[in-house]
């Protein structure tokens, strides 16, 4: 529901919780338990008040200590970090250390091709993961289920299974990787190390360098400096509006001041204040947003150096917590904003009355607030996530193609000595 501060003409300010009807946006919940994605360094509540577009308030990054960040094991953070390791120490001595012990060859002396093995191997490593994803994935079948509003099961239903599958491909670059260099290394030892490098440099490396990089390639004005310059450009706006609008009404109604018109100046003027400020502030975002969006693309492009990248990104739009996400609900409260305040003040010019001493008063009571609706979070479908991350999602799958193609590649080469 919408919680109003103050019911007087002067103080209109509205505090809108970001999940704010249980018919929008629950299941949400249950996708930001498997990965919170930008939430904690975005925030979860938007204040909406008269002339003013805000950013989104309480961000949970803000407060979290060093320590507290670390601790944060999502479930999404834990697959892409900590599974292709333990996936990589199970598969490393795949092949390499049957060739140590001399089991492969006498497995190859019994006329078994090589490429016979690969599909073994790779079904008993993965069998091996089945008793920690399978009730994984269960119990988030049943919290969407049980979260989500009928209307919406079926695309939650798809994007957590686009989520598994997405996971799943990002699983078997690494596995077909770790079975492709075990069959080319001679010892285990080497096959380890060049697995554990490779993940140290996706994983922890690569990540933090796309993410420098972005910042310095497409720079983003801090919060102060945005926020001081939407004030000065706002000031200036309001102030020209006023005037504006003072002198129209005056020419159009032949009065001498803004007292003697037949309505409550104020409305009017507020009005005008609000309207003259919309261009300001989707230009100031706008900016802001385009800058972002641009290390985004980056980020995904960095896919082709990590399929952490990729995983990364459409985790986070599955699970509606990315980027695009953000800035379609900061859209949807903006345009909620601006009709609950040309509500207001309609109200105003309509509902003043005049006072003894000439001035214009208006209380606004219970029937107002009544009338102003809900917000209502309309969440965009598993299409349009799948859409903004569709770079990452295709460099991911070429990951997976190029793996499995080196261990098949890797595997018909082994000779036996």
């Amino acid at each position: 529901m919408t919680n109003v501060c103050d019911g007087s003409t002067k103080a209109k300010n509205i505090r809108m919780p970001r999940r704010i009807t249980a018919s929008s946006h629950s299941s949400h919940y249950g996708r930001t338990l498997l990965d919170n994605g930008i939430q904690p360094y975005v925030g979860s509540f938007v204040w909406l008040e008269a002339h003013r577009q805000n950013e989104m308030l309480y961000r949970p990054a803000e407060d979290a200590t060093a320590l507290q960040r670390f601790g944060d094991l999502t479930p999404a953070l834990a697959c892409q970090n900590l599974i292709p390791l333990l996936i990589i120490f199970m598969a490393y001595g795949a092949f390499a250390r049957e060739r140590e012990q001399g089991t492969l060859q006498q497995l190859m002396s019994l006329g078994v091709r090589p490429s016979a093995l690969l599909p073994g191997k790779t079904a008993g490593i993965s069998c091996a993961f089945l008793p920690i994803l399978l009730p994984a994935s269960f119990v988030s079948i049943l919290a969407i289920a049980w979260l989500t509003p009928a209307e919406l099961l079926a695309d939650e239903i798809t994007r957590l299974a686009l989520f598994m599958l997405s996971y799943a491909i990002y699983f078997g670059v690494f596995l077909f990787l770790s079975l492709g260099v075990s069959a080319r290394c001679r010892s285990s030892a080497s096959a380890l190390a060049i697995m554990l490098s490779f993940w140290a440099l996706t994983t922890l490396v690569a990540p933090h360098a796309l993410s420098d990089l972005a910042r310095n390639l497409y720079p983003t004005a801090s919060s102060i400096e945005l926020k001081h310059g939407l004030e000065e450009s706002t000031r200036i706006a309001e102030a020209r509006s006023w005037e504006q609008t003072s002198a129209a009404l005056l020419s159009q109604y032949q009065v001498e001041k803004t007292g003697d018109l037949p309505f409550a100046f104020e409305g009017a003027a507020l009005q005008a204040d609000e309207e003259s400020t919309y261009s300001l502030f989707e230009k100031h975002y706008e900016e802001f947003f385009t800058a972002l969006h641009a290390q985004n693309d980056l980020h995904q492009l960095g896919a082709l150096i990590s399929p952490l990248a990729g995983v990364q990104l459409v985790s986070m739009a599955l699970t509606g917590n990315d980027l695009q996400h953000h800035r379609d609900f900061i859209l949807q409260a903006e345009a909620h904003r601006r009709v609950i305040h040309t509500m207001i003040n309609d109200y105003i010019v309509r509902n003043s009355t005049k006072t003894a001493d000439g001035q214009w008063r208006s209380e606004a009571g219970r029937e107002l607030w009544e009338r102003i609706p809900d917000f209502v979070y309309v969440p965009a479908n598993w299409r349009s996530a799948v859409s903004n991350c569709a770079v990452g999602l295709g460099l991911l799958g070429i990951w997976f193609v190029v793996a499995v193609a080196g261990a098949f590649g890797a595997v018909a080469r082994i000779k036996i000595l």
